[in-house]
Order: structure tokens, then sequence, then C-alpha cells
């Protein structure tokens, strides 16, 4: 069976991605199955689908476009061995790969398996009886087929149990650890003595015996403790009485350089008598530590793969859910048209807009949270319920600034909000309160002028006090309400839309044609903030 995968670097780490569905989306929004962090990649930049036993790269209209082996396509059949590079031939390469086998990358284990049997079957026969034998080896291929159950929950206990156990066998010791690195720490991930059972306790290994091992990346082992005055003096080896040591670093090699990375440790040791390992059991030791540290590597890289693509699993349904709270109805009144659209520059943002009908008035809210992603998005979600229970309660305007900053500066959320709450009556008086947000523009024909009256941000300074002001509409007249990320876009070259030319545009009689004029100056750039506008137009 061919087993298609996708392979690339980034600055994280080597990726391999199975691709295991019938379509797989690659972007940089973080719902994609797979993520890319080029600043080139479009947020929902292609996909790659199971058309049979054809596996094709579909480009999804993005900004900068999609190569297949230096040739831009919109539409391409992959085949073993292509090369796709997204938004730039300067880009990160994805490697597409038809292997046999299943799970992890077939050539990696037939690299392992191959490797670990010429070593063994290559070293000079000691003569002693603790050198693995059919049976070990047999052992050995069970540790290799563990490596391929990276999608069953224990597939690391396998690889770590099979490792304890063939050393225990090979160097006749009493009891053995594997530890992991987290950090800068060693984790004890398990502990088995020669008879099987499972040791829990670790605070009687020599914990200099690792640290030895450790700082020269290197195997550490004594026979006889007693024959060496150095260690026969450390305090853990003479409390616990321990008369042999083997510590071995876990270490996987990057195939591209000569530096090592730190997985975990293997210690052995022994109470009761001395080592009596020859040269060569020396060098099967290493051997399996080795090989094991290269199925390690590949197991915890497929647990990362796997945990993050959870997490964005989990984000695209918060960020659905999200929507869903953020989605209202615009109210349609026959004395005033409201028209809004906010745009997210990641999945899930911080700005929120609000209409709510009264029996006198229309209420309309808008709010920019700072910060964006996630964080922004939860206090997001909770002010806009705060506010519209507040609006269809009809509170005052100034009421429910006050109480939403005193809701974020008792809360200890390091998040603040800037927004403006409207109220437009039928005779065309408005009430409105602004809260640090940029100021909402009048527009009348040509004509577009400020509103300057404003308030305190909401969430910095408790106990600030709150009050609204008034103007009055004319028929054809209308306020704009919009956030930052509108004049602070940026085009390639770092210039940003500006007041002024908002203020060029305000005319513009629909929303999403300001938004467009706005989309148009920003590109091929993303965007780097998320932008809000709402319209109010008074019909008298």
């Amino acid at each position: 069976m061919h087993v298609p995968t996708l392979r690339f670097t980034d600055q994280d780490a080597t990726h391999s991605f199975t691709l295991a569905n019938p379509s797989t989306s690659i972007g940089r929004a973080p719902g994609q199955d797979v993520v890319l962090s080029d600043p080139c990649v479009s947020r929902q930049h292609a996909i790659v689908v199971n058309e049979g036993n054809v596996w094709t790269v579909v480009d999804r209209n993005s900004s900068h476009g999609t190569f297949l082996n230096g040739t831009r396509v919109q539409r391409a059949e992959l085949n073993h061995g292509d090369v796709l590079q997204l938004g730039s031939l300067e880009g990160s390469e994805i490697h597409f790969h038809l292997e046999a086998g299943s799970g992890i990358d077939a050539g990696v284990l037939h690299t392992s398996v191959s490797g670990l049997l010429s070593s063994l079957n290559s070293l000079e026969p000691s003569g002693q009886s603790n050198r693995p034998a059919g049976s070990e080896i047999e052992r050995l291929n069970w540790l290799l087929s563990a490596a391929r159950q990276l999608n069953a929950g224990g597939a690391i206990t396998e690889i770590l149990t099979t490792l304890l156990q063939l050393t225990l066998q090979l160097t006749g010791v009493e009891r053995g650890f594997v530890f992991l690195r987290e950090e800068d720490k060693m984790r004890l991930a398990l502990g088995l003595s020669a008879d099987g059972k499972i040791v829990d306790e670790d605070s009687t290994v020599s914990r200099r015996a690792m640290q030895r091992a450790i700082e020269s990346e290197s195997k550490f082992s004594v026979s006889d403790t007693l024959a060496d005055q150095d260690v026969s003096a450390w305090a853990s080896v003479m409390i616990n009485k321990i008369r042999s040591i083997y510590c071995i670093p876990l270490r996987k090699r990057d195939s591209n350089s000569q530096q090592t990375q730190l997985l975990g440790l293997l210690y052995l040791d022994s109470q009761v008598g001395v080592g009596n390992l020859s040269e060569v059991d020396h060098q099967v030791l290493d051997t399996i530590a080795t090989e094991a540290a290269a199925l390690l590597h590949n197991v915890l890289l497929a647990e990362q793969e796997s945990k993050a693509r959870q997490a964005r699993e989990e984000l695209a349904i918060a960020a659905r859910i999200h929507s869903s709270l953020m989605s209202i109805a615009l109210p349609v009144i026959p004395y005033a048209v409201i028209q809004a659209k906010s745009i997210p520059c990641l999945e899930i943002g911080g700005d929120f807009y609000d209409a709510i009908t009264l029996g006198d008035s229309v209420c309309i809210g808008i709010a920019d949270v700072s910060g964006k992603g996630v964080p922004a998005a939860i206090v997001a979600a909770t002010l806009q319920g705060i506010i519209h229970a507040q609006l269809i309660s009809g509170q005052r305007l100034a009421d429910i600034a006050a109480l939403v900053n005193h809701f974020l500066c008792t809360r200890n959320v390091s998040k603040y909000a800037t927004m403006v709450l409207l109220k437009l009556f039928s005779d065309g008086t408005v009430e409105y309160i602004n809260c640090g947000h940029i100021r909402p523009l009048f527009v009348h024909g040509a004509e577009v002028r400020q509103l300057e009256e404003a308030n305190p941000i909401v969430g910095l300074l408790a106990g600030a006090t709150y009050a609204s002001a008034q103007c009055k509409l004319q028929p054809g007249e209308r306020i704009l309400l919009a956030t930052d990320g509108l004049v602070e876009a940026e085009n390639s070259i770092g210039e940003s839309f500006g007041d002024a030319r908002f203020n060029a545009i305000a005319h513009l009689d629909d929303v999403a044609e300001i938004l467009a004029s706005v989309a148009e100056f920003q590109a091929p750039s993303e965007a780097q903030d998320d932008c809000t506008l709402v319209g109010i137009q008074y019909k008298g």
C-alpha cells in the first residue's frame, strides 16, 4: 500500500503529514490541516484532493500562487518526488511522497531496521552469553514495529518498554529508567526492574552520572564503582550502594548538520554485582540506544503533529461558534438604513458590532478589543453579551460604558477596549458616546467631518466617568463607525490607509464598497488587524 505524505521543514521542526482524508487544506489560517507561517502564503491557499488513485493540488485563488516543480499551476496532478512551493519560489518547499507502509515514514523505518541489523551482524562474536541472539533480534524488530503504531495511545510506552527489556537483558543489571526531556528538565517516563516490574521511584538513581552523560553528549559507564575513586565518593553511589552504572543520552542527529537534539536519557544500574560487558556488548548497547532515539523522535514528532492538528480543529470550532455569536440580523426600520461588515485578520478576532431596535430608537454599537486572535475574541464575545443586555434593558449609554469599564478593570484580564455606542431616534436625533475609539464620521454629501466628543477607553482607568453627546441628522445624512484596522491598513511599502483616504471615500453608499477600496490599497499584503465598518443613514 502506498501512503501519500507531505513533508516540509519550518522554523520549529521537520514535519511529515499523512494524507489520510479525501482532501487536505493548506494555508496560513489556524483552521487549515497544514498550517504554514510564511507571510506570502494565503490564509486558505490550496488543497490536495484524492481523485480516485490520483492526488491533485488545487490553488484556492491565492494572492501569490501555487508552484509545482517551479511552474505556477491552478490545478495539477502530483507524482512521487514533486515539490510544491506556496506563495513564492523562494518559500518553503513541500515534498510529495508515495511510500510503502503506513503510519510513519516508511523510508525512515527501513533505514532504522537495515542500519540496526547491519550494525549487529557486523560485530565480531564476543563469546559472551548475554549478547543478543535470534530471540533478541526478533525483539528489536518488535521495537521497530512498535514505532509504526503512531496513531495508537501506547506507541511511546511500547518503544520505551522494549528498549528497557533489551538493555536490561544485555547488561544483566537490576533496573533501568528512561527519562524524557521536557524543556530543561528530565522527567521519568518509565522504570523497569529486571523481572519486568514497574519501578516508580527514581530518587535513588545517580543524578551526577546523568549529568555527566548529558554534558559529555556520550555514554557514561562504570563497571565497578568501588574501583573508581571519583565515582565511589559520590553521595548517591555510597548511600544507594550502586556497583555499576550505564547512562546513555538519547539523541537525534540532524541529517543536514552535525548538531544533535537531546530527547532523553537511558539509565541502567545495579546494586548487586559489577558490570561484565565486552567492547562488542558496549557497541550493541550504543546501537540499540541510537536506533531507539530515532524511533522515539518519529513518535514524538507524530504526537506533536496530532496535538497541533487537534488544536487547529478546536480553533476552527471556536471560530464557528464565535462567528455565530457575532453574526446578527441587522434591523430593518422605516427611518434609517443600517449596513455593517467585520473582517477578522485571523480565524477569529476582537472586533464586533451590534444593532438593536427599541420602541423609540435603534441602538448601535461597535467595539475593538485590544490584541488579536483567541484572547481578544473571548473578551469581545463577553462584552457583546453585556452591552446587548444593557441596551435591551434601556440603560443610559454613559452607564453602560461605566459598567463595561468596571467589569474589565476588576476582572484582571489585561484587556481594554475602544467602543462607540449610539442611539438614533426617528426624528434624526443622535445620542452617542465614544470611548477612546477612532472618531465617527458625519457624512453630508461630499462634506465629511469627525464627531469630536470623546471619553476614556474602557478597561484602563478604574472609576473613570463617561458622558454622552448629541447631534442631529437630516434626511440623506449618515454616520460611519469604523475600527482602527481600516485606517491603519498598510500597503506593500508600509504606508497606512489613513484618515484622509477614509474621508475621501466616505461618500460611497455601500459599506462593502468602502472596504473593497481598503483591500485594494492593502493588496497584496495580508491584513494585520481586524477591520469593521458600520454605516447608519437617516431617511427621515
